[in-house]
């Protein structure tokens, strides 16, 4: 019969080099000890370093300056558009996506709205958004503005900065009045017309109940372009001023589709920048229509 093999049978290790007799070095005692606590420490900096990358590339830090106001956005006759600038001073570059306007409606058109906007740090950028204003609901002035960082999409609040009355200049427009800003354009009139140019005159009335000022005008209507008299002008309640502008054909081809003549008329009040769009009558249509015809078809 084989012996069974129990391996070496004795009193437990003793803490001595069994070859020479000698106690072990506690350097050799601890070594297991120390590997152990070695790896786990090594463990921890690593899971602790993932958790600060991951916090970091989720840090956003925006901060929202001016908004700019346009009535008349096309997707409805009570809507407007707003472009909010807005300063990204966090330490990565981030995507917004979006933005909602605590105090108004989000309106999405059939192509899902504007672009993202890339904000590199310390860059200003301007976000579009077109919205409708929530008549039962004041705005505060703050934004939840959709963001797409190095960790993935999330949602912030941007607050806006103390007297800041934008936004609800904005939103009394859109809800105390009809005509928003009080400026219109009324039936215009042709001074003199030929391959050159169209010089028109475009009487701008303030229907509301301040002052306000002209300090822009530019052709909306595709093809054209389009020179004013002199700007700003002052227009005083109630008042209308003339503006004799000249119209150029730009591009033939935009020109030959265009079905609509506008134009955009920029406004200071209460310490703001409005920008609105404005038809022109059927007058103005005929004449850049023939206008058209003198520029690309001879």
């Amino acid at each position: 019969m084989v012996p069974l093999e129990l391996g070496a049978v004795g009193p437990p290790d003793s803490g001595q080099d069994p070859d020479s007799g000698r106690p072990w070095p506690a350097w050799r005692m601890w070594t297991g000890l120390g590997a152990a606590l070695l790896v786990g420490a090594v463990v921890g900096i690593v899971a602790n370093n993932a958790r600060n990358d991951a916090a970091e590339y989720a840090e956003v830090d925006l901060i929202r300056g001016t908004v700019d106001v346009e009535f008349g956005s096309p997707l409805s006759s009570d809507a407007q558009r707003l472009y909010v600038n807005l300063i990204n001073t966090g330490p990565r570059e981030l995507e917004i996506l979006s933005i909602d306007v605590d105090g108004f409606t989000t309106m999405t058109g059939a192509d899902g709205g504007p672009d993202p906007v890339t904000a590199a740090p310390g860059e200003w950028v301007q976000v579009e958004t077109n919205v409708e204003a929530d008549c039962d609901t004041r705005p505060p002035g703050t934004l939840q503005v959709h963001v797409r960082t190095g960790s993935g999409e999330q949602s912030v609040v941007v607050t806006g900065q103390p007297g800041d009355d934008q936004l609800i200049w904005a939103w009394q427009g859109g809800c105390q009045s009809a005509d928003g800003t009080g400026v219109f354009i009324g039936d215009t009139r042709t001074i003199s017309a030929d391959a050159s140019g169209a010089r028109i005159v475009l009487p701008v009335t303030n229907g509301g109940e301040e002052p306000l000022t002209v300090s822009a005008m530019d052709a909306t209507t595709p093809g054209f372009t389009m020179t004013t008299d002199p700007l700003p002008i002052d227009v005083a309640p109630g008042q209308t001023q003339q503006v004799t502008t000249v119209w150029t054909v730009a591009d033939c081809a935009d020109a030959a589709r265009f079905t609509e003549a506008t134009i955009a008329v920029t406004i200071h009040n209460e310490s703001m920048d409005t920008r609105v769009s404005q038809p022109l009558g059927n007058p103005t249509l005929i004449e850049l229509v023939r206008l058209t015809v003198r520029v690309c078809e001879t």
